[in-house]
This record gives structure tokens, sequence and C-alpha cells, in this order.
């Protein structure tokens, strides 16, 4: 019964961490050749394995005693000390990122704080450029000059549902296409 529950939370904090690279306008950071240099990295994978950890101990699913004082095995603390830095490297990318960049809202992914399509977002209230009865604003069609298609993604990104979407960015990712394609 554990292992069907760890896959369903597996699958939860896949989806979640998933989310963090979407930016408002609808870019997939999976999709960013910038990005894509920085992936194969250790951050994504210290912070996946961090939380994996951090969710097993949760649902009393870890089978170790963290607190056993007598374990040689290694030393807990120090594992998700170095865990939490190598998930804290970043990438030289200044755009959307996976990082929140207001800690007061958990709305906006993104580490450039000048962004406007960000901002704007934020300021409205939205997650996503699609929620906001101006869509399609200027902004987005200047966007558009850079990503051909990303007023056609918010669209289907709407239309799909966030979970189905980022299905199918996963399938152009394995297919080798770009935010650019």
């Amino acid at each position: 019964m554990v292992s069907a529950l760890l896959t369903v939370e597996e699958h939860k904090l896949k989806i979640e961490f998933e989310k963090k690279l979407i930016g408002a306008c609808g870019l997939y950071c999976r999709l960013c050749p910038e990005y894509e240099d920085f992936r194969m990295g250790f951050a994504e994978s210290a912070e996946r394995l961090r939380c994996l950890i951090t969710e097993m101990i949760n649902v009393n699913a870890w089978p170790w005693d963290v607190n056993d004082p007598d374990s040689k095995l290694f030393n807990f603390d120090e594992l998700m000390k170095g865990l939490k830095w190598l998930s804290s490297q970043k990438a030289s990318c200044k755009g959307c990122g996976s990082e929140v960049v207001s800690s007061a809202s958990q709305l906006l992914p993104g580490q450039n704080p000048d962004c406007k399509i960000k901002n704007c977002c934020f300021e409205r209230g939205f997650r996503f450029c699609y929620e906001c009865p101006d869509f399609a604003c200027s902004k987005l069609i200047r966007l558009k000059e850079h990503y051909p298609s990303c007023l056609r993604t918010l669209k289907r990104m709407k239309d799909a549902g966030i979970e189905r979407w980022l299905e199918e960015q996963q399938t152009k990712v394995k297919a080798g296409l770009t935010n650019r394609k």
C-alpha cells in the first residue's frame, strides 16, 4: 500500500516541480536551450531527491531513523544540507527559472524581476497570461516576435489544462524542439 502512495506522491512532486518551469507567458523552461544546458546539472536532481526524502519522512515511509545518534552510515542533517545547497545552484538564465521571485506570493516563477509580462501577471493576481481579461495584450504581441508560438501555447494550456499541457510539452522536449520552433 505504501508503494502506491509513494507513486502518487512522486507524481504530485513531479507536477509541482514542472509547474515551476512554466513562465506566466507560457514558455516552458525545458524547451529553452539555456535551461537545457543547465538541466543536466545537479540542481534539479538534488531538489527532487530532497523533496522525495522529505515527503517520505512526512508519510513515515523513510526506512531509517533520521534521529538515531548511533547511526554511522551518514549524517542525515549534512545530507539534507548538501542537497539544499546543490539545489540552490542556478543557471545563468535570468528568465523564468525555477525560483519564485516574491516570497509574498507563490504565483510566479522567475529570477528576472524586470520581466514585464511576469510582473503584469503578478500585479493582476494571475499565474498565466491567458487568465487575464486583456489576454493577447501588447506585451505578448511583442514577445511573439521572438517566440512565435507563445499565444498558441497559452491558448492550448488554457484548453488542455496544466497537467495535459505539460505532457504535451515533455513530448516536444523528447523530440528536440525548443520554444522558438
